[in-house]
């Protein structure tokens, strides 16, 4: 006679899934909008660019933590990475302007 298997049940999996992703949010991984400020500033320490942390807060908090198109943010740390790799294609531009103006 052969045994039936068990199976774990689907609930305790999902109750698990749920209880992670609380986890996830209070801890500030990006997935709560709107974020702490000191998470965000924590953020752009880390990738060294700690000047620009309040103004990218205060940008999309004045946004409402919308896009353009209206839909809610779901990872604001993708935001903070755009915002960050914009910045710093800024100043290289600004740099490589700034030797060009000395010439003339």
């Amino acid at each position: 006679m052969r045994r039936a298997k068990r199976r774990p049940e689907r609930s305790a999996k999902i109750a698990q899934t749920r209880q992670v992703k609380t986890y996830a949010e209070t801890l500030g991984f990006g997935y709560n909008i709107p974020p702490e400020p000191e998470f965000v500033a924590i953020y752009f320490d880390q990738q060294g660019c700690g000047d620009q942390a309040e103004s990218f807060y205060r940008h999309y908090q004045k946004e409402r933590w919308k896009t353009i198109t209206g839909a809610a943010i779901r990872n604001w740390k993708v935001l903070a990475a755009e915002w960050i790799f914009d910045h710093r294609q800024f100043l290289k531009r600004q740099a490589r302007l700034s030797k060009y103006q000395s010439i003339i």
